[in-house]
């Protein structure tokens, strides 16, 4: 059995492999999971301005929120000035790759205004945001880590 090979074959397989790899691209890319930041992106969204008065407050400081990271662990150095204040707040690990691997750590300070964390944490990039309150200001800082 001879297969006669011409130019409206060719046009013909062209576009049935065309057809396939669309809808195969379609399949593949409607079965990927897609992980948004946050729930409720629009009422954060609004709060937006919050966070930049603390940012710009934090930039304000003398002396800035030292984050150091280790081996082993990562060292939160709190500013020296607010050694005699109590300093509260949370210590938040974000996972950009997975929502799931998100958590929080509350701050409970040694006393040399310093928390180490020492958990273990998933290879990758992390974003370490810490938004903490002290002397009746709220303040906020961010580090992007790269843990190997």
């Amino acid at each position: 059995m001879k297969i006669n090979f011409n130019w409206g074959t060719g046009i013909a397989l062209s576009y049935i492999i065309f057809v396939l790899g669309t809808l195969l691209m379609v399949f593949i890319f409607m079965n990927q999971d897609v992980g948004l930041e946050t729930d409720d992106y629009y009422a954060k969204g609004l709060e937006y301005q919050k966070q930049i008065d603390k940012i710009e407050r934090t930039n304000q400081l003398n002396e800035q929120l030292d984050i150091i990271q280790k081996k082993d662990s990562i060292i939160f150095n709190f500013p020296k000035i607010f050694e005699s204040e109590k300093i509260s707040g949370e210590i938040y690990f974000y996972r950009p790759s997975s929502n799931t691997k998100d958590f929080k750590v509350k701050i409970e300070l040694t006393n040399s205004n310093q928390q180490i964390f020492t958990n273990k944490l998933d290879k990758g990039l992390w974003k370490i945001k810490v938004d903490w309150f002290a002397n009746n200001q709220n303040y906020y800082n961010e580090k992007i880590i790269m843990i190997n």
